[in-house]
This record gives C-alpha cells, structure tokens and sequence, in this order.
C-alpha cells in the first residue's frame, strides 16, 4: 500500500513493486480515471511502465445524501428537465429502466438534518485496464483520448455515477453538478 503517489520517485518505486508481481495499491488526486493515467505520465514515468504496471482505477467523490425524513419527490415536469438536459453521452451510459423508474429527489430541510442532507454517500468512476487503453498509452494519448476510449468501453464518468445516484432519490442534481465536472 502506498499512500499518496506524489512525484517521480514514489511513483516509480510504486511502478517496479507492481511489475514484480505485488499488488499494488495508492491514490492519486486526479478528476477521473483516466486523469490518473495521464498524471503519471506527467510525473515522468514512462509510458511502457504505465502500460506495464496499472490493471484498474478506480475515481471517487462524496456527495451529501438527501435526508430521508424530509427529501421530496422532483415533480414531473422536472424530472423531465432534468432528463431531456441530459446530454447523448449520459443518457447513453444510463440504464433505460434506471431512467423509466427514475424517482428523483429534492433537498427541503428539516431538524434532523442540514438543509436537506444527512451523510454522504460515494460516487465511483470505475476502469480496468485492456489492450486498446494500453495501446494509447503507450502512443502517449492525452486525457482527451482516454477518457473518450473510457466511454467507448463502458465506463461511466463520475458525474453519470451522480447521475444514478439521483435517478434512485439518493443525492440532488445540484451534489452531482457541484462535485463533478463535466466530461
């Protein structure tokens, strides 16, 4: 387990403990996923050790969950807003019952509760590693191009990870837009 990976040197050392057969766990402060690639590239490593030594990366963010006491139901004509503004790509990366069974939810407020929100819940950009993504790498893509072979493979951005979350009454629209950027 490595902490934080930081700068060239810890990253390398992280590097050669995964291409020696260790699972290697760390984090890395990046936007999404595919960031995280381009990030170590960045650092200076080089792009057949990134190829080599990354299987899976997995992006995170906390968004405050709506209280269960008082959040209420989005009425009809928002929730169709709200899906109609989706974008191709979001709709797309959204599963169409998830969508038809769509029970969106908004912050009220109530004792119990800060202005509508009681804890947080997580939100998970999740990407393996396969041969096209590595190919890319290794012809030193940008986030760009990563990030669109993501999408091209089926992995969800974050911010359409926030996207089921409301969908399911968990977390507001407003969460999703504040913690997560758009692509």
């Amino acid at each position: 387990m490595v902490g934080e990976i930081r700068d060239l040197e810890t990253a390398e050392v992280t590097v050669q403990a995964a291409q020696t057969g260790h699972l290697v766990l760390s984090t890395l402060h990046t936007n999404d996923a595919p960031s995280a690639l381009a990030r170590l590239r960045y650092m200076g490593v080089a792009a057949f050790n990134v190829a080599a030594s990354v299987n899976f990366i997995t992006a995170q963010r906390l968004v405050r969950r709506l209280c269960e006491r008082c959040k209420q139901p989005m009425s009809a004509e928002q929730t169709a807003l709200f899906l109609n503004n989706l974008n191709t790509q979001d709709i797309q990366a959204l599963p169409h019952d998830a969508r038809l069974s769509a029970k969106p939810h908004q912050a009220v407020g109530c004792e119990s509760c800060d202005k509508g929100y009681k804890g947080r819940v997580g939100i998970y950009q999740v990407m393996p590693m396969n041969d096209t993504m590595q190919t890319l790498i290794m012809h030193d893509s940008d986030t760009r191009t990563l990030a669109a072979q993501a999408a091209q493979d089926g992995v969800r951005t974050l911010r359409q990870a926030g996207w089921l979350k409301v969908l399911q009454g968990v977390t507001s629209v407003e969460e999703v837009m504040t913690h997560t950027h758009h692509g």
